[in-house]
């Protein structure tokens, strides 16, 4: 932040609320941003994303979408909007304010990597978020374009056709398998017939 308070929790979300929360609610009207059609910022909460809106401050909610990359270029934007000095940084190894969950005795969750040939990562806090992060960066409307297929299924549609699909981008949901392993598989697909350079890894 401008005062040289670093904002960095376990989760890319919390780290995305507080960083709202210290651009303060005032700030807000300010900020001229649309998720899938509707403000970014609201006093309501819409029926649609009545499961993904989250209170912020002072009776403000926001719709949570696009994972992890989609909440930096977010934060990107508004600092452009209103002209703050704010820097925002995806990656890993950070030092979090908050203590991660010890995995000691239990199952470790299977994790999603995606090193693009840039050198930028799609690395979410879970499978989904990986995914959703590295459909961001690849485009949604270049996968459609090309009509690839996972499954039988498309992977992008223009219209909500299955259970599960994720909205990225305001005109495009994507398919999400169930599986690791079929994120996985799904990504080698999209890498191979669009000839990306992608790393794609299970960690």
């Amino acid at each position: 932040m401008p005062d040289g308070e670093v904002i960095c929790y376990n989760r890319s979300s919390e780290t995305f609320l507080e960083a709202l929360r210290k651009i303060g609610s005032e700030n807000f009207p300010k900020i001229k941003l649309t998720v899938a059609g509707v403000p970014f910022l609201s006093k309501e909460i819409y029926p649609q994303f009545k499961n993904t809106m989250k209170e912020v401050c002072d009776g403000w909610y926001i719709v949570i979408t696009g994972g992890t990359s989609g909440q930096y270029i977010q934060l990107r934007s508004i600092a452009q909007q209103l002209g703050i000095n704010m820097e925002v940084e995806i990656g890993d190894n950070f030092i979090t304010q908050k203590a991660a969950v010890s995995l000691r005795g239990r199952k470790r969750d299977d994790k999603l990597l995606v090193k693009f040939p840039n050198g930028e990562y799609a690395a979410g806090e879970n499978p989904i978020d990986t995914l959703i992060d590295a459909i961001w960066q690849i485009g949604p409307e270049n996968i459609r374009r090309k009509e690839l297929e996972y499954k039988g299924k498309p992977i992008i549609t223009l219209t909500k056709q299955y259970n599960g699909q994720v909205q990225v981008g305001q005109n495009f949901w994507l398919t999400v398998p169930g599986q690791t392993k079929d994120k996985y598989k799904m990504l080698l697909i999209i890498n191979a017939l669009m000839k990306l350079g992608l790393e794609v890894s299970i960690i």
